[in-house]
């Protein structure tokens, strides 16, 4: 789909107006549109006023929805490959809904997707003040993918340090490790601690997740001092990946890490 003469609407917002202007050309509600999709009714409404991004399987229902070929799944892919997206919404908003597999590296802190409120809270004041309770409740939302039909195979891999990091104090970082405790058990997510006598010279760089899509692509995000970076180059995902499998191989097994999580919990509790 070729962009319209003229037009300078970004492709989340051209993808927002011609939703809106297909639905109402065809005489539905909101409500009619997400049963056709399907989706819940205030996904519509979200997209359409800009506050939420599509993913590719809205697209494609849109698509099908309104008889259309591939139109809205052209405009999905212009706002996956826009630089005005920034790295963290893309990763969010487009890649991790669209995931198979996601792995990750953390030598720092617990990862995002697997923290609670009041740690994420703890971060955000002191990393990005403005808008805290915004940025809180979006990262915890992330933790709704696993409740989906088709949830991800998420395989984590954190340094040990990070279980005797307390952040935002003493009860926050018990609280945290509770509930990171209570996810390692879910049977679509995998948490290894990388012991701190491992060294782990690879991993010291800076934290990184992989992610495998649906159509068998894959990506790489990986922070840097300033901000981080999203990426399907073959070159950069191959490196990423030899990194994590060198990382993987000090890791403790699955058991081993659960057990040192409830001593780290009572360690801190005494």
């Amino acid at each position: 789909m070729e962009p319209r003469p003229g037009d300078q609407m970004s492709p989340r917002a051209r993808f927002a107006a011609d939703l809106a202007e297909h639905r109402r050309a065809a005489r539905l509600t909101q409500t009619a549109l997400a049963g056709r999709i399907p989706c819940h009714e205030s996904l519509i409404s979200h997209i359409e006023n800009g506050r939420r991004a599509p993913t590719l399987d809205f697209a494609q229902g849109a698509d099908k929805a309104f008889g259309l070929d591939g139109h809205f799944v052209a405009l999905f892919r212009r706002i996956s490959q826009s630089p005005a997206l920034g790295w963290f919404a893309r990763w969010v908003e487009e890649i991790e809904p669209q995931a198979v597999i996601l792995q990750s590296w953390d030598p720092l802190l617990i990862p995002g997707l697997l923290q609670n409120a009041d740690y994420a809270r703890a971060i955000f004041a002191t990393a990005a003040p403005d808008r805290v309770e915004e940025r809180v409740q979006a990262r915890i939302r992330r933790i709704a993918i696993f409740d989906g039909p088709s949830p991800p195979t998420f395989l984590a891999l954190i340094d040990e340090g990070v279980l005797h990091r307390p952040i935002g104090g003493t009860d926050v970082l018990v609280s945290q490790l509770r509930y990171l405790l209570e996810l390692s058990q879910h049977p679509r997510i995998t948490v290894q601690l990388v012991p701190i006598a491992a060294g782990c010279v690879a991993g010291m760089m800076s934290a990184f997740a992989l992610a495998r899509l649906r159509d068998g692509s894959e990506v790489v995000s990986a922070d840097s001092v300033l901000s981080g970076h999203v990426t399907g180059d073959h070159e950069a995902v191959a490196r990423i990946k030899q990194r994590y499998d060198i990382i993987r191989a000090e890791a403790q097994p699955k058991s081993v890490t659960q057990q040192a999580i409830e001593d780290a919990v009572r360690k801190w509790k005494s």
